[in-house]
């Protein structure tokens, strides 16, 4: 099953060239990986409010790729950390890691297009 509905990726970007596609999703592939850094390393401080704050920013650029089921695990992080309900955390933080290479993957597998 695909991680990005690619239905509503379409008509998110329909008016929108390919270059600029290219262009949002390279910058989105070329910064992932340090925001994910942010988040352990919030979790891992007990930086509970940058770690809500960080999984927003996060949350908002990957729903820009309709792919809903990191966007609800970003959700699910974000709040958790905001009311300090930090047990599920770290499995969220694991899902969102694994969910996210498979996001990545499909994106560059459009690039390739």
């Amino acid at each position: 099953m695909a991680m990005i509905d690619w239905e509503q990726f379409e008509e998110n970007f329909g008016y929108y060239d390919k270059e600029t596609i290219r262009e949002v999703i390279e910058s989105y592939l070329e910064e992932y990986e340090e925001r994910l850094n942010t988040l352990e390393r919030n979790f891992a401080n007990e930086e509970f409010a940058p770690l809500s704050f960080n999984a927003h920013s996060l949350k908002s650029v990957i729903g820009n790729f309709m792919a809903p089921d990191p966007y609800e695990t970003c959700r699910q992080i974000e709040t958790d950390a905001k009311e300090n309900l930090t047990q599920e955390l770290p499995a969220l933080l694991m899902k969102l890691k694994e969910q996210i290479q498979t996001l990545n993957l499909e994106l560059r597998e459009y690039l390739q297009k």
